[in-house]
């Protein structure tokens, strides 16, 4: 298990794992850098790395789409969320924290990732039997969130009053409001593509 933890570490310093962690970055600094949103940010990317190694759920098409477009609604609710007296049952720890997951979560499927030695074995190892390679794949996701970890460390380090807060989350949000509304737009083979080419460059 701490071999496939290592693999994902060193994966994160590939473009072709950004598509999993720039929107799970984007919800730790919209949440403000809370353990509870990152909780549900590690349990949606350890949930979407059990299916990818299950072959349960392979996005496509119309369905990429769709993702995109709750993506982004996810994320403005969030952002917007405190904001807005109307909206005051989605600014709350709680909300904010599902919100956080199930963006996660559907990252895990755009995600392509590049298959080294350890994710190898896992996806191997998985098709005679699943449940068996469940601690390895767990390990592999949770090694993926570590810059996800380093992002709410230095948030809560740096503690920002609300007022620097919240050019901060627009900033942020930019950035995953593009990358849902490239899914939306029917994008994702062209971004797997280019990403996927940055790695091997």
């Amino acid at each position: 298990m701490f071999a496939s933890f290592a693999e994902a570490i060193r994966a994160t310093t590939q473009p072709c794992t950004l598509l999993l962690l720039l929107p799970a970055i984007v919800m730790a600094i919209v949440t403000c850098g809370r353990w509870l949103a990152f909780a549900a940010i590690c349990v949606g990317a350890v949930l979407g790395g059990w299916l990818f190694v299950a072959n349960v759920v392979a996005l496509d098409g119309w369905q990429l789409q769709l993702s995109g477009a709750l993506v982004v609604i996810a994320i403005g609710l969030a952002l917007i969320a405190p904001a807005v007296r109307q909206l005051n049952w989605a600014a709350t720890s709680g909300a904010q924290a599902a919100l956080a997951g199930v963006v996660t979560f559907v990252a895990t499927l755009w995600w392509r990732p590049c298959i080294g030695a350890e994710l190898g074995a896992i996806l191997t190892g998985a098709r005679t039997s699943v449940a068996g390679e469940l601690p390895g794949i767990t390990a592999y996701m949770l090694g993926t969130m570590v810059p996800v970890l380093a992002v709410v460390l230095v948030v809560r380090a740096i503690d920002p009053s609300p007022t620097a807060t919240r050019p901060i989350g627009w900033c942020a949000s930019g950035v995953g409001l593009v990358v849902a509304a490239a899914m939306a737009a029917g994008r994702h083979d062209e971004l797997v593509t280019t990403l996927t080419r940055w790695t091997t460059s």
